[in-house]
């Protein structure tokens, strides 16, 4: 169930990061383009008069396409702090043991018992070899791997102890790879996609400069566009209450 959740806040994150962008650059050209006509061909205005005209339109089209951005950034954001929540306790969730109590006491017994043939052993190729044995009788269940996985430090100990050599490091980190491997259930897998996939949070640009979808929407509204993926900060500068870099708030930022 909480695989199945995982993919559906998933699933809305994707959806805005890769078709939000050209929605709104498909829906500003054919509205724009549909005012613009019809501004240029109004007999009642002066050249100067449809300047003006389309200016006004570039301001009051980029403050929504400014405020339709915040509402879809504020919406990833939520999206992504579900997610992150979720995956988290995921990742931190016991694995269950086997159904089986007796092979599950059995397994206990016999690490157990691994544990103290390793602490006790003199030669570590022969301990090392001990220990990948164990891994391959039992690491394929993941509750087993976790479990041995919790114990190798004691073996990595023990082994070094009696020689530290890069060949017997280098075996160790061999075997624990793989328990680790086996241990990792497809929850954790699925956890840790959703903490990579999310890890830009509030910080999600929708717009990457240089794309189709970047340059429609500057051709449309103007230098403003830079802005883009800081809407609240665009909404400042149209407002003159946010200076431009050109140091004067409520400069011409619409060319």
């Amino acid at each position: 169930m909480t695989i199945q959740k995982l993919n559906e806040l998933f699933d809305k994150g994707y959806e805005i990061k890769s078709k939000f962008g050209t929605t709104i650059a498909t829906q500003l050209k054919q509205g724009m383009d549909e005012e613009i006509s019809k501004i240029r061909t109004d007999k009642h205005l002066t050249v100067h008069g449809q300047k003006t005209k389309i200016e006004e339109l570039k301001r009051e089209v980029a403050r929504e396409v400014f405020e339709v951005v915040a509402k879809e950034k504020a919406t990833y954001a939520k999206v992504a702090a579900e997610a992150t929540a979720l995956a988290k306790k995921m990742k931190t969730d016991t694995i269950k043991p086997p159904s089986n109590a007796v092979d599950v006491k059995l397994f206990e017994q016999e690490l157990a018992a691994l544990q103290t043939s390793i602490m006790l052993n003199t030669n570590a190729d022969t301990a090392i070899k001990a220990i990948d044995a164990f891994q391959s009788k039992y690491g394929d269940e993941p509750y087993y791997a976790s479990e041995l996985q919790k114990t190798f430090p004691t073996f990595i100990q023990a082994v070094t102890t009696i020689d530290d050599s890069p060949k017997h490091k280098q075996a160790l980190t061999r075997i624990y790879s793989r328990v680790e491997e086996k241990a990792t259930t497809p929850e954790v897998t699925k956890a840790n996609d959703i903490l990579s996939y999310f890890s830009d949070g509030e910080d999600i640009k929708l717009f990457r400069e240089g794309t189709p979808q970047h340059d429609t929407i500057k051709t449309y509204i103007g230098s403003i566009a830079n802005h883009i993926n800081s809407p609240e900060k665009a909404i400042g500068i149209l407002d003159g209450t946010i200076q431009t870099f050109a140091g004067m708030a409520g400069t011409n930022v619409m060319e």
